[in-house]
Formats: C-alpha cells, structure tokens, sequence
C-alpha cells in the first residue's frame, strides 16, 4: 500500500554495507563542495549518488523555482530545461542508472508524488504504484506504468527545498524502510550542498556587480576630477575674476585662487567664519579683507590675540567691566565687542581661549548681549565674529578643551588659509613685493632696489618654510639688512641647516656670550622649530606662557 513514511531512527542490521556505501557518498559531496570544483556539476553528481544508493533505474532532482536557475540553465544538449514541476518548483536534474541525462523530463515523473512530499515535507513511498489503490485516481502513475517510487523532500533546517524523486517501472518492491532512511539522510545533507552552491554563486553576482558599479563610480569621479582640474586651471589661467580687490593678499597661486574664491563668496554675508591655518600663513589678512569688503566696511575691524593674553584679563579686555569690579577699575570701561558694535571682531588663536570664556562668548553669538565683569545690566552688541586658529577645534572639542557648541556657531563657514610650502609657485611674487615695501621704507637712503641672485631664489623655492610667509617676510627683511645690490645664495645658507640652540656647541660656545644673546638664540630656535607657535615654544622651554611673551617684547623677538 502506497502510505506517507515518518523517519525511523532503527538501522537493521544487515545493511552495513549499504549504509558504508552511504556514507563514502555523503563524504566525496562534502570533499566536492569544499573544493568548489565545478559546482555546476553538483546536480547530476548528487543524482547519481541517490540513483546509485537506493538501486533506482531513474532520478529527478526538484528545488525551489528561481534558488538554482545557474544550475538549472547547465544542462548541456537540451535535457533539463528548468521546467515547472508544479507551482514554484522546477526539475534541474534528470538521469538514469546509466548516468545519462533523461530528455523531457516533466513527462517521466509523476508530478502528484513530488507535489504531495513537497507540500508535506514527509517522504512517499510505494511498493507498487501502480496497483497502488491510493494512487488509482492519479493518472500521471498510470501512464508512466509506475513499480517502485521513493520521493524524499530534502530540508535546510525546517524549510523544504527541495526533493530526490527515484523509480523503477519494471520491479516492484525495489526500495524498502532502509533505503528510505539513507535516502532521507543524503538528500538532507545534498540539500546543504546545493544551498552552498546557491550561496556561492548569489555572491559571486554580487561581487561582480558591485566590481561593475566600482568601475562606473571610479570612471565617474575620474571625469569629475579631470572636469574640477580643467576648471581650476581656467580659473588660474585666464586670471580669476573676483567680485572684490584683496591687494594685501599677494600671490595668486592655485592654493590661494582656491581660498580667495571661497572669500569671495562669503565677504558680503554678516555671519561668523572660522579661518583655518598654521601659523604665519595670513590669517589676520584675510580677516581684514573680509571686514574691507563687506557690509560693516565703514565700520572699525578690531582684533585680539587670545592667547597673548593672560587669562584672568582677556574677559575684561573683551566684556568690558564696571567700576569697583576689580583693584584699579575706577570707571565704567566697554570691553573690545561692546566697542566694536556694528563693525568686525576678530578673535586670533580663539583655540587658546579657557572654556569659561567660551561660554560666555557663546552667549554673546546666541543672543547678541553681553554683561560687563561685575555688572549685571544687559548690554545688545551688533557685532560679526570673525575667528582663527592653527588648532584643530574638532580634535580640541572631541577631547573636551572646547565647546562643542561654539564650536559649530564659529565655524558657519571655515576658510582654510595655505601654508607657504603649498604655494611654492607665489614665492617669487612674495620676495618682490617685500623688496619693494624695504625700498620705499628705505628710499631716503638713496640706496638702490636690492635684486635677487638666480640661486638664492631657488633656495627659497627649496625651503619648507615651516613658519611661512612670516618665516618669509622677516627672512627677506634680514637678507636686505645685510646685503647689497645683489643678494646671492650665501645670505641664505643657513635655511638648509637644522635650527641649532646654544647647547650645540657645548659649554664653551657659551663662554664670552652675553646672557641675553643666548637667551635670545635659545628662544628663536625653539619657535623655528615649532613653526612661530609661542604656545608650543614656552611649553618646551618649561615655562609659563605669559612670562614667555614678556621675555619676547624685552629681547625685541618678533615671532
């Protein structure tokens, strides 16, 4: 009698040998698989397989419609063509115990047998098919003159994928309860393989779809940077025209035809821009330019080192104070925003200013009022903050030494100022434009415009300028101190040496010196090697900061 089977976990004795045979099947799928060796033969590979194991003169393998459509399409002369095997599954293998691949396959199998274990998930077996009273009614069993039928579903976990369908026409009784056990076990295991080989070949179209997208997105940035390059050279070529005249600004290199087109745009607006740069790069300059060609023109610019000075009196410098609000305050005073009021503040090194004061500038940006120290009135203030630093504020506000809100309040647009090593092209420009402010500073000497040797130009050229066009303007400045009509090269050979501090040369070096001379040397190698950062310089020489500044204005260093 035709019946739906359970698996039973019994194992008779007697089929050792078949159970071995098994197993070394289960074994070689497994060894195939992890090679990956055509995986397009898997199919045919486990059908002959269960063919082989369960003793069938045919096979039929059925997975889902769509999970195996590269298996399916590898069927070579026409044998299996990925047809429908009932709703949502089709037929991807078809062979007989000779290996060879089954032609029209849908018309060799009995459809009502793989739709019953696929719609179940429980194995279906028949001794007799034909004579089977349960499977009378269905014709496809009568017109294939069916025997013995065995059709196992084969399972991912809990989810049917598929099934191994084998028969017999001519003997009846051919499979029994062991040989289903066997089937059962190998088709689950196929079943894996056959997910594995999905797996595979789904990322390997991933793989090259997203290796076909990288192709187009990289062709794409290519024509953009090839567009913005073409674009930028026409801009440096045809001489940009700006809406504004920056004439404190020399040089109009790519780096500063960049920054000056940004600059360009933002000048007529009245929001604050943080200017970005080490230091010595113009920042100031370009501060000014902002304020010279903006809306508060006719308004005073005004401007305060925050980190030149000290602490305890950069709050009165800029809030002002009232009298009696400290020793000495014998008058109400207007701090520098209260006295800027309709013109520009600027704010150097905002990056050196303490987070108490941020806070209260941070008021001062939100709600256009301040207080005096030691007042309690609420003065409006009409005033545009323009802010530098050589800090970087976001690394400054990840570790907690700036406000997070100030911050974006400062930098509604942030101008990022070059350093002179990446305009190299406008050095030439800078070195005639100092030469020719010392001459007209110097014209009453009668002495003649100095001009520059071929070799000391490119020696300039060659240096990295650490404190930029500062390091520059005073190199210049000291080369027309000492030298002639001509400057040559020899004026400038110490830029190819490391700065040197007076410990170099040892105690003796130091003997006959002057306190001061020494002094003086150690301080300006220190800021040479800290590129002109006064902050970093006294750090390095261990001490405070503030009594660093006065020994500058005693020595008459100019950082």
């Amino acid at each position: 009698m035709f019946r739906f089977l359970k698996r039973s976990s019994d194992s008779p004795a007697g089929h050792e040998e078949l159970t071995r045979t098994a197993l070394l099947r289960i074994l070689e799928l497994n060894k195939e698989m992890a090679r990956a060796v055509r995986p397009e033969t898997l199919p045919d590979r486990v059908l002959d397989a269960a063919i082989e194991l369960a003793g069938a003169e045919r096979g039929f393998l059925i997975v889902r419609a769509g999970t195996a459509s590269a298996l399916a399409a590898r069927v070579e002369g026409g044998a299996v063509e990925g047809l429908e095997a009932g709703p949502g599954w089709e037929v991807v293998a078809a062979r007989n115990i000779d290996r060879e691949n089954l032609k029209k396959a849908l018309r060799k199998l009995s459809r009502s047998i793989t739709t019953a274990v696929l719609e179940s998930g429980q194995a279906l077996r028949s001794d007799d098919a034909l004579n089977d009273e349960s499977l009378n009614p269905k014709q496809s069993v009568a017109d294939l003159k069916l025997r013995s039928v065995l059709c196992v579903p084969m399972r991912v976990g809990d989810e049917v994928r598929g099934c191994l369908y084998v028969d017999n026409r001519f003997a009846q009784g051919r499979f029994d309860e062991h040989s289903q056990e066997l089937l059962e076990a190998f088709a689950d295991q196929a079943a894996l393989s056959l997910e594995r080989v999905r797996l595979l070949e789904e990322n390997a179209r991933m793989l090259r779809s997203l290796e076909l997208r990288n192709e187009e997105l990289k062709g794409a940035l290519a024509e953009q940077s090839k567009a913005l390059e073409s674009l930028s050279e026409g801009f440096v070529s045809s001489g940009l025209e700006l809406r504004h005249k920056y004439p404190a600004i020399v040089g109009r290199g790519r780096a500063i035809t960049a920054m000056l087109t940004v600059v360009d745009r933002i000048t007529e607006g009245d929001f604050p821009v943080l200017l970005y740069g080490e230091s010595g790069t113009g920042k100031e300059l370009v501060a000014r330019a902002l304020h010279e060609n903006g809306p508060r023109r006719e308004k005073p610019f005004t401007g305060v080192n925050c980190g030149a000075i000290a602490e305890g009196l950069l709050e009165s410098e800029l809030f002002g104070a009232v009298k009696g609000a400290y020793t000495g305050a014998v008058r109400d005073r207007a701090g520098l925003i209260e006295s800027s009021a309709g013109g520009v503040l600027f704010l150097d090194e905002i990056g050196e200013m303490s987070l108490a004061l941020q806070a209260k500038l941070l008021r001062v940006l939100q709600e256009k009022r301040l207080r005096r120290v030691g007042g309690n009135e609420e003065i409006p203030v009409d005033v545009r903050v323009l802010s530098a630093t050589h800090r970087d504020l976001a690394r400054e506000v990840s570790a907690g030494r700036f406000r997070e809100d100030l911050y974006y309040r400062l930098k509604v647009v942030q101008v990022e100022v070059p350093p002179l090593r990446e305009r190299r092209e406008d050095i030439p420009v800078l070195v005639d434009a100092f030469l020719d402010a010392l001459h007209e500073e110097h014209k009453a000497s009668g002495r003649a415009r100095p001009q520059l040797a071929r070799e000391c130009l490119e020696r300039l050229l060659a240096h990295d300028w650490p404190g930029n066009v500062r390091e520059l303007q005073n190199e210049i400045t000291r080369m027309h101190a000492l030298g002639g009509d001509l400057l040559g090269p020899e004026l400038v050979a110490h830029l190819s040496k490391a700065p040197r501090v007076a410990g170099q040369g040892g105690v003796r070096g130091l003997v006959g010196r002057r306190m001061e001379d020494v002094e003086a040397e150690l301080i300006r190698a220190t800021l040479e090697l800290t590129g002109g950062k006064r902050g970093e310089a006294a750090k390095i020489l261990g001490i405070p900061r503030r009594t660093f500044y006065n020994r500058l204005k005693t020595l008459g260093i100019d950082p």
